[in-house]
């Protein structure tokens, strides 16, 4: 793209992961499926919230991830970004996964069964019990780091494709590729590819073809103006569209949960879900870089905030909803409590533990850096001062 600095990408990133604490917050009240801990008194209002919000979440991460895969790119050969996806992504999803994850399977087995004995016993059982990958019963899970197991996945599969569209050699076809996919009526139709993905397996529920695609097409589309220009025209019309099609994909699916009403209606559903993924998306971007790409002096900051973060904050939710649930509050103070005391001690960790010493940084995927340098940079491979 033309722009040096692409700020509504940190900042999209940034508050995508402040929106994991309600999301996973009303996960403890939600009527839709089981979580480590759930309350005996479910909202309707908080299911719906998580319905509206779950379709698009993690696609836009890792469509974010893909753009920034193109900014790293621009200055790094492939072994620097194979080695930076290493530290970045495989050093803390390892840690992540012997340390941080264990305790959300512990309180699980304790909030649903009453007991689960010794912590270090119950270690026993949790690695080497495969039977439920979503470990929402104290089995083994990579819990919300298959996010990160995702992505370091992902960034090597996707490398040859990525260096595909970056050979110089290939420019003229690049820009006739992109100029005739950054067309509205073209573009649209690419949801059809991500449709297809998803008749494919899906390992503990989650597709790796269909967040390959969207994690590909972050990165094709940050490397052409023309794709921005194009979600800066519709994100209004899209929006508008949104509002219509959003509800009618959730009418159907509530309709169709009791009994089938008409045939081919799950195929129907299914189009319907992938199209709005990718509405949803073009419009989210489009609004993002009108009003969100802008310096701030928070950017640095969150920047580096945000992965640590992500890694702890849903260890820490399961902790403390666990015992916010014993103390009967009711169902809307007892979210706000969960919600806000995981976000004060997930950062209070970060603040006074993680970021302190090189270690916990390199465990947790934090750049460690020499103390004469004070250039911050961002995933989006922009430098900031």
């Amino acid at each position: 793209m033309s722009e040096n600095r692409r700020y509504d990408i940190d900042w999209l990133r940034n508050l995508g992961i402040l929106l994991l604490f309600p999301f996973h917050s009303a996960r403890v009240f939600d009527y839709w499926d089981p979580f480590y801990v759930k309350s005996g008194e479910l909202s309707w209002g908080l299911s719906w919230f998580i319905a509206v919000t779950s379709y698009w979440f993690m696609p836009l991460l890792f469509w974010l991830a893909g753009s920034a895969s193109w900014y790293a790119l621009k200055r790094r050969s492939n072994q620097e970004y194979i080695k930076d996806r290493v530290n970045r992504l495989l050093i803390p999803l390892i840690f992540g996964v012997l340390f941080i994850i264990p305790p959300q399977g512990y309180f699980a087995k304790l909030n649903h069964t009453g007991t689960a004995g010794n912590y270090f016993t119950f270690l026993r059982t949790f690695f080497t019990d495969f039977t439920d990958l979503s470990g929402y019963f104290g089995t083994f899970t990579p819990a919300h780091l298959w996010f990160i197991l995702y992505l370091f996945v992902l960034s090597l599969v996707a490398l040859p494709v990525f260096n595909f569209f970056k050979n110089p050699m290939r420019k003229s076809k690049h820009e006739k590729f992109n100029q005739v996919c950054s067309r509205p009526p073209v573009f649209f139709l690419l949801f059809i590819g991500l449709f297809v993905t998803q008749a494919l397996p899906a390992p503990g529920g989650q597709n790796p073809f269909f967040f390959l695609f969207i994690f590909i097409m972050g990165f094709i589309t940050c490397s052409h103006q023309s794709y921005q220009n194009m979600f800066n025209r519709i994100r209004v019309k899209g929006l508008a569209a949104l509002v219509v099609l959003v509800p009618a994909w959730v009418i159907l699916l509530q309709m169709n949960q009791d009994r089938q009403i008409f045939p081919g209606v799950d195929i129907l559903i299914s189009i319907l879900r992938t199209f709005n993924v990718w509405l949803t998306l073009a419009v989210i971007l489009g609004f993002g870089h009108k009003f969100l790409n802008f310096s701030h002096k928070a950017i640095p900051y969150m920047n580096e905030a945000a992965f640590p973060i992500y890694i702890i904050h849903q260890s820490v939710l399961v902790v403390i909803g666990y015992y916010v649930l014993k103390i009967n509050l009711g169902m809307i103070l007892s979210f706000f409590l969960i919600m806000v005391l995981t976000v004060l001690i997930s950062w209070l960790i970060y603040e006074f533990i993680i970021k302190r010493t090189a270690i916990t940084r390199w465990i947790f995927g934090v750049k460690v850096k020499p103390k004469q340098d004070k250039q911050i940079y961002s995933d989006s491979g922009l430098r900031k001062s």
